[in-house]
Formats: C-alpha cells, structure tokens, sequence
C-alpha cells in the first residue's frame, strides 16, 4: 500500500496493467479534498478526461 496520495499517484503514471495505456496521453488522478469523508469513483476515463487531465469532465 501506499503512505500518501502523492506515492499512489507516483506509481500509476507508467502503468500498463490495462488497455487504457494503449491509448492515452495523460493519467487521470483526480481532484479535489484528499482528506474528505467521501469519495466518488467513476468508470475509467475517457477522451475528454485525457485530455483535460480531470475527472468527470464535461
């Protein structure tokens, strides 16, 4: 496991565990309060994601 977001987000920048590799030009993180009680966790990020670097974009 991980300590912080920080080493979470560190270790999936290279990742090719999937397909979504295959065709993508950013990692999609997310945003927002790290420390909130409530996390909202969508399906894997499309186009638009990619390409604003952001969840649930629009």
């Amino acid at each position: 496991m991980y300590d912080n977001w920080e080493e979470l987000e560190e270790s999936i920048k290279g990742c090719n565990k999937c397909k979504l590799c295959n065709g993508r030009t950013n990692i999609v993180f997310g945003t927002g309060n790290k420390n909130a009680r409530l996390m909202f966790i969508g399906e894997g990020p499309g186009a638009d994601e990619d390409r604003l670097r952001g969840a649930f974009c629009r």
